[in-house]
């Protein structure tokens, strides 16, 4: 595996019924987000305005679609975790190429999937040049949402090594189903809900 690689993760607190409830729930629109202009305030990004409105009708399908199917989809194509494990919703999504749009709408993804968790949980965007795995040494994630049953919002700062510790399981599942030719082995990363 290498190139540039850009990925988004959580480990967000919630029930197995909760789950099963966000799954089949459709996504929610950019009003669930408190500040979406604010993307990429604080991070690698900062200053660039992001663009939430994209042209090609399959964006907008996707966005009008539930967890399950946009879940399903990418699991069809591999690199991905997408489980309910431990009392966690857990998701690694590995991106090949920037794709901002489709990262917008796992964005929006999880800032549902936060209305349906015991807490708040922080997802993180993040985007490298040559591995799949977490931020090591001077790289910053791209933006940080923080999602949560009161709402969600994206913030200029986190605690990095908190951050990266909450994440660490998640990392371990995804970078143990792939090999160093990037060999997708997908036993036990995708959820039975999800497809």
């Amino acid at each position: 595996m290498g190139g540039r690689s850009y990925m988004v993760a959580t480990r967000m607190p919630m029930t197995r019924a909760a789950f099963d409830e966000w799954l089949t729930t459709p996504l929610p629109g950019l009003d669930a987000i408190a500040n979406p202009a604010e993307m990429w305030t604080g991070w690698f990004l900062d200053g660039e305005v992001p663009d939430w409105e994209p042209e090609a009708p399959a964006y907008r399908a996707e966005r009008a679609s539930t967890p399950q199917r946009v879940l399903a989809q990418r699991a069809s194509g591999g690199y991905t975790v997408a489980r309910h494990r431990d009392g966690m919703l857990e998701c690694y999504l590995y991106e090949y190429h920037r794709d901002v749009w489709q990262t917008q709408t796992e964005l929006l993804m999880f800032a549902g999937a936060g209305r349906f968790a015991d807490a708040e949980a922080p997802v993180m965007h993040w985007g490298g040049e040559v591995y799949p795995d977490l931020p090591l040494g001077s790289d910053v994630p791209l933006s940080v949402l923080l999602a949560g049953p009161s709402g969600a919002r994206f913030v200029a700062s986190y605690p990095l090594d908190e951050l990266l510790a909450t994440l660490r399981p998640v990392e371990a599942a995804f970078l143990g189903a792939t090999d160093e030719e990037g060999a997708w082995y997908p036993d036990g990363t995708i959820d039975p809900a999800v497809g």
